[in-house]
């Protein structure tokens, strides 16, 4: 009996190391477990605002958005903000945008008030909240008043929460300046470096695991993304590393790595500096429109490998991407108009083929940096004043949203297949509607195809002109919204501004519905036939007599 007992006890102990490392994987929580469903957001292109005159009405800026062709929005929410004026402060503006079609908003948390802030500098924006360390929760289950930023996020999201789809936590926290961050893959980076968070990357991890679990209770349906990041590395560190203050470890206190605590990777990229692809070791240091579209989406690429190697998307829930922050300068340098009209445009057809789910200009109007929609607004006198003032090279975004670009998606067999048939210096994209048709829809077709002259180095001036390989006739639109009628096997003009194809291929082969119905009417036809056949070999065949003469079958086979 005794042995029995110590063989029990050996089993109690092994069983409960067991359970106790499980619980240590660092895995087992949060975003390793479930995402929300990323099917339910169709792509968008917002702003950031900024820039406008204090006399405009937030419904005539909306309108200029509207106008724009802009369809979503990063609405900053300042913690400063709310704790002086309520926290319900922006209600009326959030309605105000669903008006105006601007939807799955996206909320950034940011700027703790003086009173919240650790204030390591004078602009409290740039230095992480104090009490992140306080317990989240209270013993009842709810929010710690004592910690500042649980509280903030609680109140925020509970009041938010059917207006904002996506909360950004914070603004750059990998922001710095003539720093080597190469060595963050593999060592945390100097918190006297990180001027937009003056904190630890810890620290950073600590915020966003408040965020998330604050936010999730409040709206489980929600998106909890980083806070606009730069550095593959600096993502690389939220990746390997819990919030414990001591190294980033694994601990009972600190469960899980920060990959738990995210859903949605938020990052900021501007096509005037270059990109690098992690992957292939390519280069885009080019001016051209296709090469700084290009530079924005192969940075989400790289924060795709990264997170990747992390067993997100395969072992563990995929995570989403959103550019919140870009722009191009229309005035000159490495912009100018025609550059930055063709930018806008292929800017939105690679996030489609990319996957980036919204991309966000940084502001409306212009300030001394020339990359907004619209000239400077100080003079403007009216909303209509204002409609005139927007830029020649915002006009082929005012198409996108004609055209519903965010209902499609991308089609990589079809793009692969176009682009082998297109001559050289052509490249081109093909998209399939995913979202149904909305009422009053202009341009409603299956697929889009566009094609445009690449340009890398430069912006390239001329037309070539060709036949290409398309499925049927096809309505064309420039990106001014020109409309003409093209048959199959027309020639046509390209520049390099896309234009746009749109096609109603009905060709689309069976659904699987059609297939299920076919295979289940074949069965049922065919059970009929061998009722049919029984009855009939019963009812006529068994019984009738036939004389069998063996000499019939020998003349036969004499001759």
């Amino acid at each position: 009996m005794n042995n029995i007992y110590k063989y029990l006890l050996i089993f109690f102990l092994i069983d409960n190391i067991s359970l106790s490392s499980s619980k240590l994987t660092g895995t087992n929580i949060g975003a390793y477990l479930k995402t929300p469903n990323p099917n339910e957001l169709q792509y968008r292109i917002g702003t950031g605002i900024g820039g406008f005159h204090s006399t405009y009405s937030v419904d005539n800026v909306r309108s200029l958005m509207e106008y724009a062709g802009f369809d979503g929005m990063r609405k900053k929410l300042p913690a400063s903000h709310f704790e002086s004026w309520g926290y319900g402060l922006e209600l009326g503006v959030c309605e105000i945008n669903e008006k105006h079609g601007i939807l799955d908003v996206v909320g950034y948390l940011c700027t703790p008030p003086k009173w919240h802030s650790s204030n390591i500098t004078e602009h409290p924006e740039f230095c992480y909240p104090d009490h992140l360390y306080e317990p989240i929760w209270l013993e009842n289950g709810e929010v710690n008043p004592n910690n500042y930023w649980a509280s903030y996020i609680n109140k925020t999201v509970s009041t938010y929460k059917r207006y904002i789809k996506i909360w950004e936590t914070w603004n750059e926290p990998d922001y710095v300046r003539n720093v080597d961050t190469s060595k963050w893959a593999t060592e945390p980076p100097n918190p006297k470096d990180l001027t937009h968070w003056y904190g630890t990357i810890f620290q950073y991890i600590r915020l966003l695991r408040i965020t998330y679990e604050v936010a999730k209770k409040v709206d489980p349906d929600c998106w909890v993304a980083t806070g606009g990041l730069g550095y593959p590395n600096f993502l690389d560190g939220i990746m390997r590393y819990t919030d414990n203050p001591d190294g980033g470890k694994l601990t009972e206190e600190f469960p899980a790595y920060g990959g738990a605590y995210f859903d949605c990777d938020a990052y900021h990229k501007y096509p005037q500096w270059g990109s690098y692809d992690m992957q292939t070791g390519e280069s885009y240091d080019d001016n051209g429109s296709d090469c700084h579209a290009k530079k924005v989406v192969i940075l989400k690429k790289n924060h795709q490998y990264i997170i990747s190697k992390y067993g997100f998307g395969d072992k563990y829930p995929a995570k989403i991407f959103i550019n919140t922050e870009t722009g191009l300068n229309s005035r000159g340098g490495v912009g100018g108009e025609l550059v930055r009209r063709n930018w806008i445009i292929k800017l939105a057809l690679f996030c489609l083929e990319y996957d980036v789910k919204q991309h966000h200009q940084l502001i409306l109007s212009d300030d001394d940096g020339g990359s907004g929609d619209y000239e400077n607004v100080t003079d403007f006198v009216s909303i209509e004043k204002g409609y005139s003032h927007l830029k020649s090279s915002s006009k082929g975004r005012i198409i996108l949203k004609k055209m519903n670009l965010g209902k499609y998606i991308f089609d990589k067999e079809k793009t692969e297949k176009f682009r082998k048939s297109l001559p050289q210096n052509l490249t081109g994209m093909v998209l399939k509607r995913k979202f149904p048709k909305v009422e009053n829809e202009t341009y409603y077709a299956n697929y889009m195809y566009s094609v445009w002259i690449e340009c890398i180095k430069n912006e390239v001036e001329g037309i070539i002109t060709t036949k290409l390989d398309i499925p049927k006739d096809a309505l064309q639109l420039d990106w001014l919204g020109n409309e003409e009628k093209k048959k199959k096997n027309s020639k046509f003009n390209i520049t390099s501004t896309p234009i746009f194809l749109l096609i109603n291929d009905d060709n689309k082969g069976l659904s699987l519905v059609a297939i299920v119905f076919i295979i289940v009417s074949a069965l049922i036809l065919l059970i009929i036939l061998i009722f049919v056949g029984l009855y009939i070999y019963k009812r006529f065949i068994k019984n009738l007599y036939i004389p069998f003469d063996k000499n019939i079958i020998g003349a036969l086979l004499k001759e």
